[in-house]
């Protein structure tokens, strides 16, 4: 009896095993049931409703109905600034890493008014630490060197750099973030938005390829002396090279800066500039499908808008001369050049360096966000109408006049009886800046108008009107 039992529970025992396994191919697993829920679920940048498990895992990252696409481009002749090519120019995008361009940007200008220095060891947060890659390898509770920092950015596009540099010159990455804004306006970058330094994700940061290609322009001629550094092809920091990604260095004819970016939400872009036939252009190409596409989609714009310049006769580029304000040049940029300057350090919340007793210039934060402004000695009397207030340099006109009206309606009424608007016209080298201003002023009321519009995160200098008209000035 006993061995005729065994075989039956041995035969109900696989009985069993086999309903199992029936049931285990009818009814899906838990993971196996959200995968098939996400499948049928349209993505949340399609869909009008949120899946029902939305709430308990949202996404990291919610789409800008404002941003139509990834995919834009423009060339652009760097002598006249006319447009050669474009596709969808004007239409927002997300920059990636092209938002360093700002970042340096700003940098240039805090070394040429001595905000900052080459040598100058900037300390190293928790916050630049916590960066997301692509990294420099910085150390924590360490310091890194303006000269470091800024090169990592050209070649590394190293995220932890550009939120050191933030630190250093807006005190936070917001407040930098704000500045970075600023700026852009002041360079007629009218659609473009910063809110961050690095170009990590970030929905409300957008731009257009038209903007970026402004602001190449200005990198050029306002920096002349530091456009060479975007030609370095690799930077040794700590005995370890960082090589630079943008790779149309090496393999166009005539291509000499400026950066390249990527984030999932802009695809693959990149602004360049190259020279060919005593020509200079700008090109941008934005939302590539990949890095190698991008490239040779770069390269094939700027053969042919190379060819086009030729047959439209377009003006050479002539050099721009190097400015007044230049405190260094690309060379001491290279490692291992010597920076003639002693180090010194520079706390997270950066101050304005105080200026030599012979030049005492009014204290602002927000000179970092313009360049450099030589301010001469007070008078001992200063009279009425000897002062200005300078709210910025602008390519286009309607951008100076919107300048002028935001800053004369955020002064009191009683200053703003005295003030007189102004917009001036600057012939630099081929390109005409428009420069906004507040007239006939004394010394306490352009000192004290600007702490106002500072407050209202207003760019503004207080300036003598000897100062105004000296050649850097602007």
């Amino acid at each position: 009896m006993t061995f005729p039992l065994k075989r039956i529970a041995v035969s109900l025992s696989w009985l069993a095993v086999g309903l199992l396994f029936v049931g285990a191919t009818m009814v899906p697993s838990d993971a196996d049931a959200q995968s098939a829920s996400t499948k049928r679920a349209a993505p949340p940048s399609k869909s009008r409703t949120a899946p029902k498990n939305f709430a308990h895992n949202p996404s990291p990252w919610v789409p800008n109905p404002s941003v139509s696409g990834k995919s834009a481009y423009l060339i652009v002749d760097a002598t006249s600034g006319r447009e050669i090519s474009s596709d969808q120019a004007d239409e927002l995008r997300h920059p990636a890493s092209l938002t360093k361009l700002m970042t340096i940007y700003l940098t240039f200008s805090a070394l040429d008014s001595g905000r900052l220095a080459l040598g100058d060891s900037l300390p190293v947060s928790s916050n630049a630490l916590n960066a997301p890659p692509t990294k420099m390898g910085l150390t924590p509770g360490g310091s890194v060197s303006v000269r470091d920092a800024t090169m990592a950015l050209v070649t590394r596009s190293a995220n932890d750099a550009a939120v050191v540099l933030a630190e250093a010159l807006g005190g936070d990455e917001q407040n930098f973030a704000r500045l970075m804004t600023q700026r852009a306006r002041q360079l007629g970058m009218t659609s473009t938005v910063f809110r961050n330094a690095s170009g990590l994700p970030h929905r409300e940061q957008v731009t257009t390829a038209r903007d970026q290609a402004r602001l190449a322009n200005a990198l050029m001629r306002e920096y002349p002396h530091y456009y060479a550094v975007f030609a370095i092809q690799s930077y040794t920091y700590r005995g370890r090279p960082l090589d630079n990604h943008n790779r149309m260095l090496g393999s166009y004819e005539g291509a000499d800066g400026l950066k390249t970016g990527y984030t999932a939400a802009s695809g693959f872009n990149l602004v360049m500039s190259a020279m060919r036939d005593n020509r200079r252009l700008i090109g941008v190409v934005m939302g590539g499908e990949s890095a190698s596409r991008r490239d040779r989609q770069m390269a094939d714009l700027m053969d042919r808008g190379f060819a086009s310049a030729q047959s439209m006769g377009l003006s050479p580029w002539t050099s721009i001369r190097k400015p007044p304000s230049a405190r260094y040049s690309a060379a001491q940029f290279v490692p291992g050049a010597p920076i003639q300057e002693s180090t010194r350090a520079v706390v997270a919340k950066a101050e304005p360096s105080p200026p030599p007793a012979a030049t005492p210039q009014a204290p602002t934060a927000a000179r970092v966000a313009g360049p450099a402004v030589p301010t001469p000695a007070a008078p001992e009397n200063p009279s009425l109408g000897s002062w200005v207030i300078q709210v910025g340099s602008f390519n286009e006109p309607q951008a100076a006049q919107l300048a002028l009206e935001r800053a004369t309606s955020a002064l009191p009424s009683a200053m703003r009886s005295n003030a007189s608007a102004a917009i001036d016209e600057i012939q630099m080298a081929t390109k005409v800046f428009h420069r906004a201003r507040l007239t006939n002023l004394s010394q306490e009321q352009a000192v004290d108008g600007c702490k106002r519009l500072e407050k209202q995160k207003i760019y503004c200098s207080p300036l003598q009107i000897t100062a105004w008209n000296t050649p850097g000035a602007r």
